[in-house]
């Protein structure tokens, strides 16, 4: 199982919404795919899926109060989703903590794992780095976002996480972004996939739907398939 904690340092770089749907991407290529939500005190992949309502989520299990398969959901592609509650009681008596430990539960039959680990250096930060084996950076082409990149990439690498490599996104090819060259550079670690700036994506945000399933031939849609098909490819010592 590929375990691979999605990270971005800073925050509004279109994170979550790559994970979402890079693992719609996965699960439509065969993959058994499971998309957890690590940002427990500022939770979004609910509002990706329509689960804001759902009976158990990711803070049950880790409240104890509920298991994880009883937290998972089916969405598009056949991926599964693990959400995180979007209520203020809920979030307030969470444990990250416990998130490595419970993410144990997994079925046997998954070939990816995807934590959408939240910005920052937070407490649940670092539980969501402890519970992947993989890490994958997603930055915005700026330099604010590259160095806050590279304190998360230190992080993980202290925590015992392979960096596997940079996801571009929303990129518009301006001339005040940096390179492609000078990122994989700074960071030292090669570029994945390049997301381009999309107008599909900010119509399947405001219609709730994510944008493989709204807009698979769209620009971002296809460069997300490509992103997938790299990980497959990929062979992580």
């Amino acid at each position: 199982m590929r375990r691979i904690a999605v990270a971005s340092g800073k925050g509004g770089v279109g994170r979550t919404t790559l994970v979402a749907n890079l693992g719609i991407a996965l699960a439509q290529i065969g993959k058994a795919t499971i998309i957890v939500d690590g940002s427990l005190t500022t939770p979004n992949l609910a509002l990706l899926f329509k689960l804001e309502k759902v009976i158990y989520t990711v803070n049950d299990v880790l409240a104890g109060e509920a298991t994880l398969v009883d937290a998972m959901y089916d969405g598009p592609g056949g991926v599964k989703i693990v959400p995180a509650a979007v209520t203020l009681e809920q979030i307030r008596r969470v444990r990250s903590e416990r998130l490595p430990e419970v993410l144990h539960e997994l079925p046997e039959r998954t070939d990816f794992l995807l934590i959408d680990a939240p910005g920052g250096l937070r407490r649940e930060t670092v539980s969501a780095l402890r519970a992947g084996h993989e890490l994958l950076l997603v930055i915005t082409p700026q330099m604010t976002a590259v160095s806050d990149a590279l304190k998360t990439r230190l992080v993980g690498e202290f925590l015992g996480l392979k960096p596997i490599g940079i996801v571009l996104n929303r990129t518009r090819k301006e001339e005040f972004e940096l390179a492609r060259h000078e990122i994989k550079t700074f960071l030292n670690l090669p570029v994945l996939a390049e997301i381009p700036e999309d107008a599909s994506v900010r119509k399947a945000l405001r219609l709730g739907k994510p944008v493989l399933e709204l807009s698979p031939n769209s620009s971002s849609s296809k460069a997300i398939k490509a992103l997938a098909k790299k990980l497959v490819r990929m062979k992580v010592d």
